[in-house]
């Protein structure tokens, strides 16, 4: 039942846009992400990991300063560490790569831009890397709910986007606050532990509509 009201949701509001005329927006954005994780557990410093965002973008003009908007987009999450161990620096970095969608409420005046709405996040793949001593490692992150998984297959959260366009240019600046528990279900299950990702983006789309 649930999934045939979301049907009917969409269905609902892409007539909306039809029958109203509605401006249709496609374009394409990148970026960059300043990830890290809020984590509820153990003391760890950690540290931004830099990486990126692309994908499509689609947004539905409703009047003339606001709108919806949605996307497609790869989006590099995680974090790093850094650490002093016996006069030794070691380096530890997990950087997730999400297939995200968002669906922000947006408005537009006289080239000022802001957006904010939730998102969820599938998780695709992405590595661990570990340095010490000159010696580096890699590993593949696997997402699932077991024990033998490094993150939960499901992000989710809220974002605020502020930004100016110049024609069908616009540039952006973002704050993404996760509000999943991203370890994985049979972990939480015996430790109760809590981790959040949190990234900060900086973004450059182009709109083929505008």
């Amino acid at each position: 039942m649930k999934n045939l009201n979301l049907v009917l949701a969409v269905a609902a509001f892409f007539l909306f846009c039809t029958t109203t005329n509605a401006q249709l927006s496609f374009g394409v954005k990148a970026g960059l992400n300043l990830a890290n994780i809020n984590y509820d557990g153990e003391d760890l410093d950690t540290k931004m990991l830099p990486s990126f965002h692309a994908g499509p973008i689609v947004e539905f003009g409703i009047t003339e300063n606001i709108g919806i908007g949605s996307g497609l987009l790869v989006s590099g999450k995680g974090f790093k560490i850094e650490e002093e161990f016996l006069g030794e620096t070691i380096t530890a970095s997990s950087n997730p790569i999400y297939l995200q969608v968002p669906v922000t409420l947006n408005y537009s005046n006289s080239g000022f831009f802001a957006a904010v709405g939730p998102y969820v996040g599938f998780g695709l793949f992405g590595n661990s890397k570990a340095e010490a001593g000159g010696e580096k490692e890699t590993e593949a992150l696997e997402f699932g709910s077991s024990e033998e998984d490094d993150y939960s297959a499901l992000d989710f959260g809220a974002s605020l986007e502020v930004g100016y366009g110049f024609g069908p240019i616009r540039v952006t600046a973002s704050y993404g606050l996760g509000l999943a528990n991203v370890i994985p279900k049979d972990i939480v299950d015996i430790t109760d532990e809590k981790a959040t990702h949190s990234v900060i983006g900086i973004s450059a789309a182009y709109l083929f509509g505008k």
